[in-house]
Order: structure tokens, then C-alpha cells, then sequence
């Protein structure tokens, strides 16, 4: 979740302020053409359009009406049919994928970042990037594993929760910020109990919180013995550990990490980060993969296509 916004609550009240006056406005020009009567059935039209618009807003925001009918709605946005790539978390097919211009947004990305990797990533239905189109195909081989299991999964992808409200497949979702989840959870302070779940999934959370150590030390407890994080994280293959500097500063987080919200870009020695913290590690295989889902990085440079399969010793 990012911070308080002054530029952006500004935006919003000079928004409001023209809206106002425009509705101002338009309740004379209906007033001098037409009747009372219709003014009222006009006014009384965009006054419950709005009411709409907002009530579906907060459903949005608030609650798992986006995670449980998005899928419903995007079939009618999006027909099935045969293209030349293919989303394994919603199932579509496309002509191509889109490049989400991110490299363009300068107030929280580091467009230098962008530049060794391909842009035309992402999902247009359910905006799934490569990292969730890896963990959707090593889940298709998984099935049987995963329906057993009892999984906690972090920071809950909408591409993600489709692929599992599409296999049916139960998952509890967590988030410290995000009132959508069902849980409230830090990562650095999980309130579960010991060895509770059987699966954990993390995907680019750890650069967010405050102590990486700390929260694999909770991911690991929290698991059962023989348990699986599947985790990844931004990974820079041109540092040899993590780096991490401590800043306030949004401009320099953008400027060291990538983005505004980063507080640390992974390094080389990943694998011994996690082994260190009690897992026996490997990698996601991406041998299979079909060429249709390609390309398996991106958007950014940082966006590695390593994704650890971390057991629980």
C-alpha cells in the first residue's frame, strides 16, 4: 500500500470541485429546456448511477467480490479463442500480451530498470505477469498436492486466486494492508500458530517488509515439517548478496531498487538466504514450459524468472 499522497488527494478535490461545478451547470441548461419533472427523473438517474458506481467501487476495494467475480465478468470481456500466447491463470488466449508501460511511470519506477527486458508481458484479462504464469504451470502439475494441503498464500495475485477458484482449490489469503484478504497478517509477526500450514505462497513480498530475516524466519515457522514456500523475489544477478540501503527517501528507493516501494533488490546468493533460514531449496523448472506463455521474464529487469520451491526441514 503506498503512503499518503498529498498531490493525489489535491487531484481528487480538484476533481470533485469541477464535477460540482460541471453538475452545477448542467442542473440550469436541463432547467431552462425542460420541466421540472424531468430534471428531477434526470438528476435522480446519475444520483443512483453514482450510488452504483460507488457501492461496486467498494465491493472492489473492500471485500473478495473482486477475486470471486472477475472471472465471471471478464468471460463476457474477453471471448475464448485461439491465439498466438496463452494465460494458464485465467485460461485465455490473446493475439499477444500487453506492455503495461510501466517504464513511463516516473513517480514509481526506475525506467532504467526496464530496459533489458521485454514489456509486452502482461495479461490483459487478468493481469498475471510472468512470475504468476510460471507458479500456474508448476500448480497444473501439482493439483492432487495442492488440494490436499491447507495453503496460506501472501499478497494474493487476482491471476492466482482465478487459477485456484478454477481448480477448485481453497486458499487462505493474507495481507497487512489489503482488506480484500481474509487474514490480516505481518509477515515479520504471523499470528498462526507452529507448523499450521502446509503450503505457503510469497511472491515479491519480501522486499516490502521491514526484516527479510525475521519474516522467513515466521514463513518457516508457521510451516509444517516437510512443508513448501514457494517464494521469489526481485533478484539482481549483478550483486553477489542482497542490497539494501536505509533511505526514506521514495527517489532513491526508485533509484537503488526499482521502485518506490522496495526496500532491497536480492542478489546471487538467494539460495543461501533461504537455505540458511532451515530450507533445502530448488528451483521452479521452467524446462516444460510451452512457448505460448513466453516470455518468462519481465517486465522489469529485476523480475527474475527464478521461482524457489523452499521445503521445511
Amino acid at each position: 500500500m503506498r503512503k499518503y499522497d498529498r498531490n493525489a488527494v489535491f487531484n481528487i478535490a480538484v476533481k470533485a470541485v469541477l464535477f460540482i461545478v460541471f453538475f452545477a451547470a448542467a442542473f440550469c441548461v436541463l432547467k431552462f429546456c425542460f420541466n421540472l419533472a424531468i430534471v428531477i427523473s434526470i438528476i435522480a438517474g446519475l444520483v443512483c448511477g453514482l450510488a452504483a458506481v460507488c457501492l461496486f467501487s467498494y465491493l472492489l476495494r473492500y471485500t473478495g467480490f473482486y477475486y470471486r467475480y472477475y472471472s465471471f465478468v471478464s468471460g463476457f470481456l474477453f471471448k475464448q479463442k485461439q491465439g498466438k500466447v496463452y494465460c494458464p491463470c485465467c485460461g485465455k488466449h490473446f493475439d499477444h500480451f500487453e506492455d503495461e508501460r510501466f517504464y513511463d511511470d516516473l513517480k514509481h519506477y526506475n525506467p532504467e530498470m526496464f530496459k533489458k527486458s521485454r514489456q509486452d508481458v502482461i495479461c490483459d484479462c487478468c493481469r498475471s505477469a510472468p512470475r504468476q504464469r510460471i507458479i500456474a504451470k508448476w500448480a497444473e502439475q501439482n493439483v492432487d498436492l495442492l488440494k490436499s494441503s491447507k495453503i496460506l498464500y501472501f499478497a494474493p495475485e487476482l491471476s492466482m486466486m482465478l487459477w485456484f477458484k478454477k481448480h477448485g482449490i481453497k486458499v487462505t489469503t493474507a495481507d497487512l494492508f489489503d482488506k480484500r484478504t481474509d487474514l490480516k497478517l505481518d509477515l515479520t509477526a504471523i499470528d498462526l500458530p507452529d507448523g499450521s500450514e502446509d503450503i505457503v505462497f510469497c511472491n515479491h513480498v519480501l522486499e516490502h517488509v521491514s526484516d527479510y530475516k525475521v519474516a522467513l524466519s515466521e514463513l518457516h515457522r508457521v510451516l509444517k515439517q516437510g512443508g513448501r514456500l514457494i517464494i521469489s523475489f526481485p533478484i539482481n544477478y549483478e550483486f553477489d548478496e542482497v542490497h539494501e540501503e536505509k533511505t526514506g527517501s521514495a527517489e532513491e528507493r526508485i533509484k537503488l531498487f526499482g521502485q518506490d516501494d522496495h526496500l532491497r533488490v536480492f542478489g546471487t546468493d538467494s539460495r543461501k538466504i533461504l537455505e540458511d533460514a532451515g530450507f533445502a531449496v530448488s528451483s521452479i523448472d521452467l524446462s516444460g514450459l510451452p512457448d505460448e506463455i513466453v516470455p518468462v521474464t519481465g517486465p522489469a529487469d529485476y523480475d527474475s524468472n527464478e521461482i524457489f520451491c523452499c521445503v521445511r526441514k
